[in-house]
């Protein structure tokens, strides 16, 4: 959603998140977000928008929107299971919040192809290979 909120903050164009398989019926948010959600395969996902027009410091905010919501997450859960004494109920999803968040912060920041997906064969490209590639594109072979 981190990507999802930036590129709706700064295009014009409709943007779309799939979370998990393409096979659930998308639900609109406003005239310009799309959300689909499915619990098959619900590790994967990708956020949609039009890039053509986008100027590059846009595009760099966009991607840099994922790992930043994540690091604010794993931020403020961190601070409330360490600022003070909590009840079990509330520091068990805390921690998980935690975790969950601090390894999404590093999975999407490290400049890697991730595991593979039907929609990647190749894997797809973490937030920081896209944003490495953004400043350093890949030269194309000529054979």
């Amino acid at each position: 959603m981190g990507h999802a909120i930036v590129a709706w903050l700064l295009t014009s164009e409709k943007v779309s998140v799939c979370v998990g398989l393409n096979s659930a019926k998308p639900f609109s948010v406003g005239q310009r977000l799309t959300i689909q959600f499915s619990f098959q395969k619900g590790i994967q996902g990708c956020t949609h928008y039009y890039e053509g027009r986008c100027p590059v410091p846009v595009r760099l905010l966009v991607l840099l929107g994922g790992p930043i919501l994540s690091l604010l997450i794993a931020l403020l859960s961190g601070y409330l299971i360490f600022s003070k004494s909590n009840e079990i109920w509330l520091e068990i999803p805390l921690v998980s919040w935690f975790c969950c968040n601090s390894l999404a912060f590093l999975r999407a920041i490290i400049p890697v192809r991730l595991k593979p997906t039907d929609s990647f064969p190749a894997g797809p490209p973490s937030d920081g290979l896209q944003i490495y590639h953004l400043f350093f594109p890949e030269k194309k072979k000529l054979e």
